[in-house]
């Protein structure tokens, strides 16, 4: 069976659009580098299908031509951990994902580009990337019991944005606006600092993936009204015990880190508040 696999050119542009970098905001990781032979590189990076390159691959799409297909439109730049976890679970890793993947990946290489005086800034200090990583956590994601949240999909976007911003150092509000940037956590001198940061990332991913199931299992069940608006119910008392310790945990890990570097972190947790 034919592929529609991307030319040379393509996997060229798409990998130098984001910097080299894996797209998925949730891993960042640079995707080239020396070699021992001063003339040669390592590439760990694939430029992969958003939509199959053949029929019966992951979120094909018959209604694509050949050239769509094999169009840098098409692709997306990933290390190669990435690339495989993507066409394991394409009910997951959808189409549009993907998309939003790229776009932000591709946002943040133009936003090094666009702001020198942050991306150029060799003297910038841990200190100020632990100032700016405060910033993340100010939100009523880390500060409202999980019992009180007043929107699941809000909840979980936070906590996306919170991954992404950690990572690539460029934090936005919901609807997109950037709020502030600096560098990810890769860029921390110190590794004690670095690695505590490693730790609470991976915590936030395990809420990200402790909610989707929970939702796959409907033990979150989210109604939705005709007003627009929307009410929920957890069927899982330990359900909402595991996200507040969870996420006490990741606060108290970054607070540590916040004292030792002179930074006042959020006010960790939001006192009760009552939504009735």
């Amino acid at each position: 069976m034919s592929r529609d696999d991307f030319s040379p050119e393509v996997k060229d542009i798409i990998a130098r659009r984001v910097g080299m970098r894996c797209s998925n905001p949730n891993c960042r990781q640079s995707t080239s580098g020396p070699r021992e032979d001063p003339e040669k590189v390592i590439n760990i990076g694939v430029a992969a299908h958003i939509t199959a390159a053949a029929k019966g691959g992951p979120r094909y799409n018959a209604k694509l031509t050949s050239r769509e297909r094999r169009s840098i439109e098409n692709a997306i730049w990933l290390c190669q951990n990435c690339a495989k976890l993507i066409d394991n679970d394409p009910k997951l890793y959808t189409v549009d994902l993907l998309q939003r993947w790229k776009k932000l990946s591709e946002d943040a290489a133009r936003l090094a580009i666009d702001s020198p005086s942050v991306e150029s800034k060799t003297g910038i200090s841990d200190e100020e990337l632990i100032r700016f990583f405060a910033q993340c956590f100010d939100r009523p994601a880390f500060q409202d019991p999980f019992m009180q949240e007043g929107s699941m999909e809000a909840f979980d976007k936070a906590i996306e944005d919170t991954i992404t911003a950690i990572n690539t150092g460029c934090l936005r509000s919901r609807d997109g606006t950037i709020l502030a940037q600096a560098k990810g956590k890769a860029f921390l001198r110190k590794k004690n600092w670095r690695d505590r940061m490693d730790a609470i990332v991976d915590l936030l991913r395990a809420i990200r993936s402790r909610y989707d199931i929970a939702r796959k299992m409907k033990l979150i069940h989210v109604s939705e009204h005709q007003d627009g608006s929307s009410s929920y119910s957890i069927n899982d008392p330990f359900l909402a015990k595991w996200m507040d310790s969870t996420r006490a945990q990741i606060t108290q890990m970054f607070s540590e880190i916040a004292k030792e570097a002179g930074v006042i972190p959020p006010g960790f947790p939001r006192p009760y508040r009552s939504h009735w």
